[in-house]
Protein backbone atom coordinates (compact mmCIF):
# COMPACT_ATOMS: atom_id res chain seq x y z
CA UNK A 1 0.00 0.00 0.00
CA UNK A 2 1.87 3.31 -0.84
CA UNK A 3 0.92 6.67 0.67
CA UNK A 4 -0.38 8.19 -2.97
CA UNK A 5 -3.08 5.61 -3.18
CA UNK A 6 -4.17 5.60 1.14
CA UNK A 7 -3.87 9.19 0.15
CA UNK A 8 -6.88 8.90 -2.83
CA UNK A 9 -8.86 6.23 -0.49
CA UNK A 10 -8.93 8.89 2.54
CA UNK A 11 -9.54 11.91 0.50
CA UNK A 12 -12.58 10.36 -1.21
CA UNK A 13 -14.23 8.88 2.12
CA UNK A 14 -14.24 12.25 3.83
CA UNK A 15 -15.44 12.95 0.68
CA UNK A 16 -17.97 11.30 0.72
CA UNK A 17 -18.36 11.85 4.30
CA UNK A 18 -18.93 15.32 4.33
CA UNK A 19 -21.34 15.32 1.44
CA UNK A 20 -23.65 13.93 4.31
CA UNK A 21 -22.63 16.11 7.13
CA UNK A 22 -21.10 13.05 8.77
CA UNK A 23 -18.01 13.62 10.89
CA UNK A 24 -15.50 10.84 10.74
CA UNK A 25 -11.75 9.43 11.40
CA UNK A 26 -10.13 7.54 8.47
CA UNK A 27 -7.41 5.15 8.88
CA UNK A 28 -5.65 3.41 5.74
CA UNK A 29 -3.21 0.56 6.72
CA UNK A 30 -0.93 -1.81 4.78
CA UNK A 31 -1.93 -5.68 4.55
CA UNK A 32 -0.14 -6.14 7.81
CA UNK A 33 -2.40 -3.48 9.63
CA UNK A 34 0.10 -0.49 10.34
CA UNK A 35 -0.97 2.66 9.73
CA UNK A 36 -0.27 4.27 6.29
CA UNK A 37 -2.52 7.51 6.17
CA UNK A 38 -5.17 8.62 8.86
CA UNK A 39 -7.23 11.65 8.87
CA UNK A 40 -9.69 13.10 11.43
CA UNK A 41 -12.37 15.99 10.45
CA UNK A 42 -12.91 18.54 12.85
CA UNK A 43 -15.23 17.77 15.82
CA UNK A 44 -14.83 14.28 15.36
CA UNK A 45 -16.09 12.26 18.41
CA UNK A 46 -12.04 11.24 20.04
CA UNK A 47 -12.52 7.43 20.51
CA UNK A 48 -13.17 7.31 16.67
CA UNK A 49 -9.38 8.23 16.39
CA UNK A 50 -8.67 4.27 18.03
CA UNK A 51 -11.61 2.79 16.59
CA UNK A 52 -10.99 3.59 12.92
CA UNK A 53 -7.62 2.35 13.39
CA UNK A 54 -9.00 -0.91 14.68
CA UNK A 55 -11.26 -1.18 12.53
CA UNK A 56 -8.71 -0.79 9.17
CA UNK A 57 -6.01 -3.19 11.19
CA UNK A 58 -8.78 -5.94 11.27
CA UNK A 59 -10.02 -5.68 7.82
CA UNK A 60 -6.84 -6.04 6.38
CA UNK A 61 -5.29 -8.69 9.10
CA UNK A 62 -8.35 -10.62 8.80
CA UNK A 63 -8.97 -9.88 4.83
CA UNK A 64 -12.94 -9.06 5.39
CA UNK A 65 -15.03 -6.76 6.22
CA UNK A 66 -15.53 -5.63 9.82
CA UNK A 67 -19.32 -6.06 9.23
CA UNK A 68 -18.62 -10.36 8.92
CA UNK A 69 -17.45 -10.50 12.76
CA UNK A 70 -20.65 -8.33 14.29
CA UNK A 71 -22.99 -10.28 11.88
CA UNK A 72 -20.80 -13.76 13.18
CA UNK A 73 -20.85 -12.35 16.83
CA UNK A 74 -25.00 -11.81 16.41
CA UNK A 75 -25.30 -15.20 15.24
CA UNK A 76 -23.66 -16.56 18.31
CA UNK A 77 -19.92 -17.08 17.52
CA UNK A 78 -18.76 -15.51 20.43
CA UNK A 79 -15.80 -16.70 20.90
CA UNK A 80 -14.73 -14.12 17.81
CA UNK A 81 -14.61 -11.41 20.91
CA UNK A 82 -11.49 -13.31 22.38
CA UNK A 83 -9.50 -12.65 19.09
CA UNK A 84 -7.05 -9.90 18.81
CA UNK A 85 -7.84 -6.80 17.18
CA UNK A 86 -11.20 -7.25 16.46
CA UNK A 87 -13.43 -4.78 15.50
CA UNK A 88 -17.20 -6.21 15.39
CA UNK A 89 -19.14 -3.19 13.95
CA UNK A 90 -19.20 -2.06 10.08
CA UNK A 91 -17.14 0.43 8.63
CA UNK A 92 -13.72 -1.57 8.10
CA UNK A 93 -13.04 -2.51 4.71
CA UNK A 94 -10.20 -4.59 3.03
CA UNK A 95 -8.64 -2.91 0.32
CA UNK A 96 -7.77 -5.52 -2.75
CA UNK A 97 -5.83 -5.22 -6.08
CA UNK A 98 -5.48 -7.85 -8.10
CA UNK A 99 -7.40 -10.83 -6.04
CA UNK A 100 -4.95 -10.11 -3.43
CA UNK A 101 -5.52 -7.68 0.17
CA UNK A 102 -3.15 -4.60 0.08
CA UNK A 103 -4.60 -3.07 2.90
CA UNK A 104 -7.54 -2.23 5.21
CA UNK A 105 -9.73 1.27 5.52
CA UNK A 106 -11.55 2.13 8.71
CA UNK A 107 -14.41 4.59 9.31
CA UNK A 108 -15.55 5.47 12.76
CA UNK A 109 -17.91 8.35 14.23
CA UNK A 110 -21.17 7.99 13.10
CA UNK A 111 -22.97 4.79 12.93
CA UNK A 112 -21.51 1.54 11.70
CA UNK A 113 -23.59 1.44 8.36
CA UNK A 114 -23.02 4.88 7.31
CA UNK A 115 -18.99 4.53 8.28
CA UNK A 116 -19.58 1.81 5.81
CA UNK A 117 -20.66 3.67 3.35
CA UNK A 118 -18.30 6.32 3.64
CA UNK A 119 -15.37 3.35 3.56
CA UNK A 120 -16.63 2.06 0.22
CA UNK A 121 -17.03 5.38 -1.53
CA UNK A 122 -13.14 5.52 -0.39
CA UNK A 123 -12.44 1.97 -1.96
CA UNK A 124 -14.30 2.97 -5.19
CA UNK A 125 -11.60 5.84 -5.64
CA UNK A 126 -9.06 3.08 -6.30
Amino acid sequence: MDGATAKRIAAATIEACRANSWNVAVAVVDNHGFLVYFERMDNTQTASVEIAQIKASAAATYRRPTRAFAEAIAGGRTALVTFPGIAASPGGMPIMKDGKVIGGVGVSGVQGGQDEECAKAGLAAM
